[in-house]
């Protein structure tokens, strides 16, 4: 979140106190597996969400499911694990080919990554690129929207698209939704309600918020 140093730290402090069964994982989980460790999401097979909306994911989430992601990551390894196929497309060659090794690694199979590069730093056309078009016409349980967003404009544009494609009682999750732009997207959506997760996560020292949409 846009905040000072002593505010985030502040905030933290808010959180672990109101839900303190978070305490042992921000200290796992966080300081030890970031800090000590170096490890990242797709090294834990979690989603870079706040612990609120993953715990969440693990209930809601089953094997018969469908998932679509604009982004890879540990998100990809978590819904593989869960569900009967993931739709993934990754604009980064590197973190596709990082993305890929994992699932060979673990002898995963029920995932399709879709490399379509994109250069989000000058996002012209954005509506017409195989990025963002990659979802194509099949209907998923979940899609979660946690992609490269420089401008803070191509998730919603993401979101919208998404709108066309999600299952009669599916959900669309979307990450860092304390950005303007995200927020802005309650007010602007089709689903019968949303429900904000916030809090702390894995391999972040800091709280953000993850939206999610039902539909």
């Amino acid at each position: 979140m846009d905040l000072s140093n002593s505010q985030r730290v502040m905030l933290v402090g808010k959180h672990l106190l109101t839900g303190p069964t978070d305490i042992p994982r921000y200290v796992r989980w966080s300081l030890i597996n970031l800090w000590f460790r170096k490890q990242v999401p797709v090294d834990l097979e979690v989603p870079w969400l706040s612990w609120a909306a993953i715990d969440f994911l693990k209930s809601f989430v089953s094997e018969r499911m469908h998932v679509f992601e604009y982004g890879t990551g540990g998100s990809t390894l978590f819904f593989a694990r869960r569900c009967r196929l993931v739709v993934s497309v990754e604009d980064d060659q590197n973190w596709f080919n990082l993305v890929s090794d994992r699932l060979a690694l673990n002898g995963i199979t029920n995932v399709r990554i879709h490399l379509r590069p994109f250069d989000f730093r000058n996002p012209n056309n954005f509506a017409r690129s195989a990025y963002l078009n990659a979802i194509g016409e099949e209907t998923y349980d979940v899609i979660l929207i946690d992609g490269q967003d420089w401008s803070y404009n191509e998730r919603p544009a993401c979101f919208k698209r998404a709108e066309q494609n999600i299952a009669r009682d599916g959900i669309i999750v979307v990450d860092d939704s304390w950005r303007p732009t995200y927020r802005a997207l309650r007010n602007k959506k089709s689903a019968k309600r949303v429900r904000v997760f916030e809090g702390t996560g894995p391999c972040r020292l800091g709280v953000t918020s993850t939206d999610i949409y039902f539909y």
